[in-house]
Formats: structure tokens, sequence, C-alpha cells
């Protein structure tokens, strides 16, 4: 890693750092200054989600989850909406793994409806690829739950995932059913897996 990168990593956790002190009362802010918060807390924490470091990743993912829980799904959900259609797919891409992480923290059941909003959008493939990259994101975590406990206690959220993503199988957009198919094998992937 290059000096520059230290430096912005360092800028960055300096601010992440201020932003988590305001948990114990963001509940208690105006709606607007909270989604600010949190926006500014996504922005600055979702590029190194994708980083190297698996430590860093997984300290990231504890952010993202602290505010998730503090916040709740709505609020995580009226943030990260913009970014579901965004044109760039590194942004979606990163939508899709902050998601996933909400999901892992507040449940699946509670995410399920924006799934199934966001994979049925017949008005933008971009929201149709994010929604699927959620699920994959998703699967992601599941196989390292279901890695640790055995697949059980996560089946019946594996077929409520698999009725939403499966119509996009023959979806116009290649990219989309390209994703489908990888987050399709990778549900059945975690399916199978035994303690």
């Amino acid at each position: 890693m290059d000096q520059l990168d230290e430096q912005t990593m360092q800028m960055a956790e300096e601010q992440i750092t201020l932003e988590r002190k305001k948990l114990p009362s963001l509940n208690l802010l105006p709606e607007e200054e909270r989604k600010r918060i949190v926006q500014r807390v996504i922005i600055l924490t979702t590029p190194m989600l994708i980083h190297e470091d698996n430590n860093l990743r997984i300290r990231r993912r504890e952010i993202i989850s602290d505010f998730s829980k503090t916040v709740g799904m709505a609020t995580m959900i009226d943030v990260m909406r913009p970014d579901i259609g965004d044109m760039d797919e590194y942004v979606r891409n990163g939508a899709a793994i902050c998601f996933s992480i909400v999901a892992s923290t507040l449940g699946i059941p509670a995410i399920l409806p924006l799934l199934r909003e966001i994979c049925g959008n017949m008005k933008s493939w971009q929201a149709r690829h994010t929604g699927i990259m959620i699920v994959h994101q998703i699967a992601i975590l599941m196989r390292s739950t279901a890695l640790l406990v055995g697949s059980g206690a996560i089946q019946p959220h594996l077929v409520s995932l698999m009725e939403i993503i499966e119509p996009r199988l023959n979806d116009e957009t290649k990219k989309v059913r390209t994703i489908t198919t990888l987050a399709m094998d990778l549900l059945t992937e975690v399916a199978a897996i035994r303690y």
C-alpha cells in the first residue's frame, strides 16, 4: 500500500471514529441528521469492505452492523437506496455488500420485501443486478455461518432468496442472468453444507 492510501485510510479511520462516538445518541437526532451521519459512514466504510486485509474488512462490517442496529432497516434502506440503480458498477457492488451486512445483522426476512421489489424492477437492469448481487453477498455471509453451524438454521431463508431471484435466470440482460446463476449456485452450495 502506498503512502497516499495509508493517509487516506487514516483520515477515514479518524472520521469513522468521530461518527461512531455519536452512536449512543444517534436516534435522538433529527431524521435528516441521522441519515446524513449514516450516509457519511457508509461512504467512508464501503471502499474498505473490499480491501485485501481481512481484519480491516471485518472491522468495517462491524461498523455497518453497529449503525444498522442503531438506526434500523428503514433508515439504512433510505440511505442506500439511491445506489441500487447507480450506473457505476463499483457503487452498486458497494451497496450490495452493505445491504448484505445489514441483512445479516437485522435478519434476512427484514430485507426480503426490498429484494422482491428491486429484483422485479423491470425499468432498471442495474437495480435487478444489484438486487441479485445483494443475494449473492448474503449467500457469501451465509456460507461462512453454515460452515460453522450447518445450514439448518438458514434453510428457510435459502428458499425465499431462491424464489426471489429465480425469475431473473431468464432476464433480458446478460449481466443479470450471469449474477443470478452465480447466486443460485452459491445458495445451493450453502444448502448442501452439513455440520
